[in-house]
């Protein structure tokens, strides 16, 4: 009877296995195809996923494959998900510490690469780990990390897959509440995204309900599951929820049920050639029958006895085959020590090579240092020298003292033209204080006219006039002076400190200081010429962030780019005639970890031979006077050298010049 047993569940069991045979022959095919290197990674990816229960060792070859493929040709994702497949082949035959290992390589890929998906199931995957080995936080603290990247990617499968094994975890814990919690949201999002593999959700939620003693819920569960497990062929938790319905049946005391489900659990499983399964589904129908007919079982009893010991013996099949894969990982190892081995000596001898040569070329190079006899040529070069080295330095006393005039000079420069737009800024709110002041006057002289005649509705219209007259006073006071407290503090020595700062907001108060500092300066050179005019177009973007940068600098190669923006404008507009349109444009923008500012305009543009040379110390493509050929210069050190950032000039002549800062984000 054993014997028959035996032989009628390992024929069944070659089902699933030519299954799995034909996907993998299948996959073997293809790869003996021309493919893509990219492509044959993930075929070789996927052939060890479905080859890692049953041939772990041909499972394990095919992925280390993939991995030299991956890695010979710079494939950053391909090689992250391979480095996650091992991993959970080593897991699978006990090897944890590997697991880990990979694991961990395979997050370390897949951050350089930003692959959020193989994050979240590496993450995932991190968390079965420890849930093998009974570690509950570690494996709640990477189940968590899953669920991060999953919302990041708002990807609804991750994200139930990770809740899933949390709700799990929780059940092994017997921590039932909070198993519940993650098993309902699980469930929520299956429901959701209308998942066809649901019914493991319910599953779950019927076997929480059944440990708290619910039964009636757990029923309603195992009932909603079993019709998807049949539809999608899932034998092995189809058997599992019968079971698990026998057992409520029979805390509910109702044993027919209980039987009725106990043999069905017994059916599928022994369909399935699943010996763990049928071994417990003959056990407990012995249980079931022993208060009713001892001799059936006994008889369900012998037949527990006989799968149990059929199943030690795939046991002892499975056991030896990790064996064999581990023994396989050991020759491999082995074989890396001794390439490693090798590869020292190599070095070894290399650099004993090196010291050797220098060795003989210290020796000759004593013997040729004996061999000269010009010691009074030798002093008099070092006169000579001495000579030099005095002329270059009193000739870099000179440079410096005419660089910190010409620094000094560009800083005037800047200065006044700060000062000029400030002063058109200004001159609004001053003129509106006059008018007003004037206005108040002849307003008090009406009231004591009024007041005299005993007029009183007109005192008080008069007095409220005088009100807002005076409430007008204060207001364009008070701008008066925050543009003079803006003024003091631009002219503020800088503190080299970075602070946050709105760079849309900068941008556009030096624009603005910018162009009426070109109009100020245009109308005090020529008041008979027109006066310059341009058209200012804006895109902030609403979401940039505050940036760490000194600000008064960052404001400083904003006013040098606007500065020479109008300038290239003006020029322009003096040979183009009626039609050209002046105009300079301002945007900012967000990049993955930089913020972007561009200054553009439709001016002469830059002649290609001279376009490297502008950020150059001196360099200047203005007339005598106008210009120190300093600015660009020290805009440049201010980004580069001084906030980590880059700065770069695209220009087509005769059509504009753009200038783009970028700036750590």
């Amino acid at each position: 009877m054993r014997l028959y047993l035996l032989l009628v569940c390992l024929c069944i069991g070659l089902i699933p296995v030519m299954a799995q045979q034909s996907l993998s022959d299948s996959l073997q095919k293809r790869l003996s195809e021309p493919l893509p290197d990219t492509t044959r990674v993930l075929m070789l990816e996927q052939l060890g996923r479905t080859l890692m229960y049953s041939q772990p060792v041909v499972a394990m070859q095919y992925i280390q494959e993939g991995l030299r493929l991956a890695q010979n040709i710079g494939y950053g994702r391909g090689e992250a998900r391979i480095l996650n497949r091992m991993g959970t082949i080593f897991r699978i035959t006990g090897n944890y510490d590997r697991s880990l290992q990979a694991h961990l390589a395979a997050i370390s890929v897949a951050e350089a690469e930003n692959d959020l998906d193989v994050l979240a199931r590496t993450n995932n995957n991190l968390g079965n780990l420890y849930v093998e080995q009974a570690n509950w936080a570690r494996s709640i603290e990477y189940f968590n990390k899953a669920r991060v990247f999953a919302d990041r990617l708002d990807n609804d499968e991750l994200r139930q897959m990770a809740t899933l094994n949390m709700g799990y975890n929780y059940a092994n814990q017997t921590k039932l509440d909070s198993a519940l919690k993650y098993d309902q949201l699980a469930y929520a999002l299956g429901v959701k995204r209308n998942s066809k593999d649901i019914y493991i959700e319910l599953s779950n939620l019927a076997n929480v309900y059944k440990q708290m003693g619910r039964y009636p819920q757990a029923l309603s569960y195992y009932r909603q599951s079993i019709p998807a497990c049949i539809a999608f062929g899932d034998n092995r938790l189809l058997s599992q929820m019968y079971y698990e319905l026998a057992e409520v049946f029979q805390k509910t005391n109702r044993p027919d049920s209980a039987l009725h489900y106990a043999r069905k659990s017994l059916e599928v499983a022994k369909s399935s050639a699943i010996l763990r399964k049928v071994t417990n589904a003959y056990a407990f129908l012995s249980e079931l029958y022993e208060p009713t007919d001892p001799r059936q079982a006994l008889a369900y009893l012998k037949l527990a006895s006989a799968t149990k010991d059929s199943l030690v013996n795939e046991e002892k099949v499975k056991n030896f085959q990790n064996i064999e894969f581990n023994e396989r990982m050991r020759q491999e190892d082995a074989q890396r020590l001794e390439e490693a081995y090798r590869t020292r000596i190599t070095m070894y001898a290399l650099v004993g090579g090196i010291v050797v040569l220098v060795l003989i070329a210290l020796i000759l190079y004593r013997n040729n240092r004996h061999k000269q006899k010009a010691n009074g040529l030798l002093q008099k070069q070092r006169d000579e020298i001495s000579a030099q080295r005095q002329k270059a330095e009193t000739a870099l006393v000179d440079l410096k003292a005419t660089q910190a005039q010409l620094i000094q000079k560009e800083k005037l420069a800047s200065l006044g033209e700060l000062t000029a737009g400030i002063a058109h800024e200004i001159q609004n709110p001053l003129n509106f204080v006059n008018n007003f002041s004037e206005v108040s006057t002849e307003l008090l002289d009406e009231l004591k006219e009024e007041a005299q005649a005993g007029h009183t509705d007109d005192v008080l219209a008069l007095a409220d006039d005088l009100r807002q007259n005076l409430g007008k006073i204060t207001h364009h006071g008070k701008r008066a002076g925050s543009i003079v407290r803006g003024m003091l503090e631009h002219s503020r020595a800088s503190t080299g400190e970075k602070t946050p700062t709105n760079l849309n907001a900068l941008a556009d108060e030096y624009i603005k200081l910018a162009y009426h500092g070109q109009r100020a300066k245009d109308k005090a050179g020529d008041p008979d010429r027109p006066r310059f005019t341009c058209q200012i177009v804006t895109d902030f973007d609403p979401d940039l962030p505050p940036v760490q940068v000194v600000a008064q600098d960052i404001g400083r190669v904003l006013l040098n780019l606007y500065n020479n923006a109008f300038y290239a404008v003006e020029q322009r507009s003096e040979q183009a005639g009626e039609h050209y349109q002046p105009t300079v444009w301002v945007s900012t923008r967000r990049e993955t970890d930089r913020v972007v500012v561009c200054v553009r305009d439709n001016g002469m543009g830059i002649p290609e031979p001279i376009r490297a040379k502008i950020f150059q110390p001196f360099f200047t493509t203005k007339p005598t006077g106008e210009g120190t050929g300093l600015g660009l210069s020290l805009s440049y050190d201010i980004v580069t050298k001084g906030h980590g950032g880059t700065m770069e000039v695209e220009s087509v002549e005769g059509e504009g010049t753009q200038f783009v800062v970028r700036l750590p984000a």
